[in-house]
């Protein structure tokens, strides 16, 4: 009977070793994948007229809380930097908008800056993920 016992109870940690896997896999690869949706969401910014723009604030809002919930899953399953950046991405954006909608208005020349931002995102989400998986 213990034989069996010690057997059903080693597939139930091989189970939860598998979930666990699949899980980190997720935390692991999810704040790339909606990085790179999230900033190629911005680039459709300069180009949607008004109806595309609000489906995409739909889809694409990040609130500061989802991402405080991603760096905390970082922190737990003890992930690299790179990681962590990649969790933070999506507020910078917000950021801009933030501060020209309530702490002072954006000039011509911030308001470029703004729209380069997704450019720069871009790059800093190319080479998280370069330092994340093929490091």
């Amino acid at each position: 009977m213990s034989k069996d016992k010690n057997e059903a109870n080693i597939g139930q940690v091989k189970y939860l070793l598998n979930k666990l896997r699949y899980i980190t896999l997720a935390v692991q690869i999810l704040p790339f994948i909606y990085s790179f949706l999230y900033i190629f969401s911005l680039i459709l910014y300069l180009i949607c007229d008004e109806s595309i723009l609000r489906i995409l604030d739909t889809l694409f809002y990040v609130s500061p809380i989802v991402v405080c919930g991603f760096l905390v899953e970082s922190h737990i399953l003890k992930l690299c930097k790179w990681h962590k950046s990649a969790c933070i991405l999506p507020i910078l954006p917000q950021a801009i908008v933030l501060t020209d909608a309530y702490i002072v208005k954006l000039t011509s020349i911030e308001a470029q800056i703004a729209i380069i931002t997704p450019i720069v995102l871009s790059v800093l989400l190319l080479i998280a993920a370069y330092n994340v998986f093929f490091k």
